[in-house]
C-alpha cells in the first residue's frame, strides 16, 4: 500500500522523540492559530493549532451487538486513538496496531484504562464491520470498529481529520485493488478535539511516554 501525508506531514518528519520526565505545560484550551503546528520537546509527534474538531463526526461502531450510532469523543479524562485504515493493508496498519498495543502495554494500568483505540476503515467495500471488531481485538483491548455510514460520510469524515485515502478504480465486484491513505496516529480528548497526532514509525516507547504526559497535561 501507499502512505498518503496529512496537512502536517512536513511538520512529523521534523519531530524528534525523547523520553518523557513529566508533564510539560501545555495549554490545550488555546485556540490560537499561530503557529499552525505545535511540538513539545519531551514529547514525539506534533498538534495542530487550532486543534481540530471532530466530535460531531458520526460513524457506526460495530464493536458492539447490535452497531451504534458513534462520536469520536473519548471518555471523560480519557483519550481516544483514531486511526484511519483498512483489513487488507500488508504492513502499515498491523504495525501501526501492533505499536499502540505494546505502547499501551507499557503504561501503568490506571493510565491504560483511560485510553480507547479506534479504527476507520477507508475501505467499507471490503470490510465488514464484525471483521473490523476481530482485527482490533488481536491488538488492544478497548476499541471501536468504525465504518462510515456511506461514501459521503467517509469523504466528510476524512476532511475533517485532515486524512487522504485513494482507492484504485476497479470493476463492480473485484476484490483485488490497492489502497492509499494517511497512516497518521490521531489523539481526540473528551470534548472531541483532536490534541495531539503522531506520524507513522512512532516508537512504542515513545508512544508511551508522551500518551502518558498528555493525560497528565490535559487533565491536570
Amino acid at each position: 500500500m501507499s502512505r498518503l501525508p496529512t496537512l502536517a506531514a512536513v511538520a512529523g518528519l521534523l519531530l524528534a522523540a525523547a523520553a518523557c520526565g513529566g508533564a510539560p505545560r501545555v495549554d490545550f484550551e488555546t485556540t490560537a492559530s499561530e503557529p499552525p503546528y505545535e511540538t513539545v520537546d519531551e514529547w514525539a509527534g506534533y498538534r495542530r493549532l487550532p486543534p481540530p474538531e471532530v466530535g460531531d463526526v458520526a460513524f457506526v461502531d460495530h464493536a458492539v451487538d447490535p452497531p451504534v450510532e458513534y462520536h469520536p469523543v473519548a471518555s471523560d479524562d480519557g483519550l481516544l486513538l483514531v486511526y484511519f485504515g483498512y483489513l487488507s493493508c500488508p504492513d502499515v496498519c498491523p504495525t501501526t496496531l501492533a505499536d499502540v498495543g505494546k505502547a499501551l502495554s507499557l503504561l501503568p494500568a490506571e493510565e491504560a484504562a483511560r485510553i480507547e483505540v479506534a479504527m476507520v476503515t477507508v475501505d467499507p467495500e471490503r470490510d465488514e464491520g464484525a471483521e473490523i471488531a476481530r482485527y482490533l481485538d488481536v491488538f488492544v483491548d478497548r476499541y471501536h470498529a468504525l465504518v462510515a455510514p456511506d461514501d459521503a460520510a467517509l469523504a466528510e469524515a476524512a476532511e475533517a481529520f485532515g486524512v487522504r485515502y485513494e482507492i484504485e478504480p476497479h470493476e463492480p465486484g473485484d476484490t483485488d485493488y490497492e489502497v492509499g491513505h494517511t497512516a497518521t496516529l490521531f489523539v481526540v480528548d473528551d470534548e472531541g478535539r483532536i490534541v495531539w497526532e503522531f506520524g507513522f514509525g512512532t516508537a512504542r516507547e515513545d508512544l508511551a511516554d508522551t500518551l502518558a504526559g498528555i493525560l497528565a497535561a490535559r487533565y491536570p
